[in-house]
């Protein structure tokens, strides 16, 4: 019996140049989950499916994280086209993928967004899966940065963009903002985003709205800010 390859490649049309192109995506029965970190970071025993959320067209250069690729409009159609397809390099994205590769396709990616004025969610998105990958590689400087970049595009997000009816939702916003000023060291800012998240679970109608999850880490977090706050004041003062 030939044994079952974790990786397969599915056939979509990008709908920019409407060509028909091959993604590569991991089996689900693969998949083993073995912990989450506060941001939402994913460790796997095995294969790590966030390396193949970068999806690219290798004929026209167009680009986008796997839960918005489809998601365009007429402008970039024309945008990509116009910017990015008449200095594309035509290349294979397809196949099995280091942490390098899955950089430089998340790069990619931002490129895209960057040339397109894509919405700061979806910049804030690409930015905190690039500072996973550089948590998985251990290099701290550089994942300092993109947590930095999804920080300042979340907050961006949260005061212009209609947040209740599309993927994010407000509260999950206000508290993935909050974490990410956590892991900054921005603890008084960490504490105001946390805070407005436990004000809500407060009101009844708003309760319903927010994933329990959310509350139960909102919790642990704003205890481990003010052990870590009283540590800071110690050291200060010795």
């Amino acid at each position: 019996m030939t044994e079952l390859n974790p990786l397969y490649n599915s056939t979509i049309t990008c709908p920019i140049c409407e060509k028909s192109i091959s993604i590569t995506k991991v089996r689900s029965k693969f998949v083993k989950l073995t912990r989450q970190d506060e941001d939402f970071c994913p460790h796997y025993e095995t294969l790590n499916p966030i390396l193949y959320e970068a999806w690219i067209c290798g004929n026209c250069g167009y680009a986008a994280h796997s839960g918005a690729f489809m998601e365009t409009d007429r402008n970039d159609r024309r945008t990509v086209l116009d910017k990015i397809s008449t200095r594309w390099i035509s290349r294979d994205f397809t196949g099995e993928r280091d942490m390098d590769k899955a950089l430089e396709a998340f790069r990619i990616v931002l490129f895209n967004l960057q040339t397109r004025s894509a919405p700061p969610s979806e910049f804030g998105k690409v930015c905190l899966r690039i500072a996973w990958l550089y948590r998985y590689k251990g290099e701290w400087v550089d994942e300092y940065k993109f947590l930095k970049f999804a920080f300042e595009y979340y907050k961006k997000a949260y005061s212009g963009e209609h947040l209740s009816s599309g993927k994010l939702d407000e509260y999950s916003c206000m508290y993935i903002i909050g974490e990410l000023a956590r892991r900054l060291e921005l603890y008084e800012e960490a504490m105001i985003w946390f805070g407005k998240l436990v004000s809500a679970s407060i009101n009844p109608k708003e309760k319903n709205k927010i994933k329990p999850v959310l509350l139960q880490n909102v919790q642990d977090q704003i205890y481990n800010i003010r052990q870590e706050m009283k540590k800071k004041k110690k050291d200060d003062s010795a």
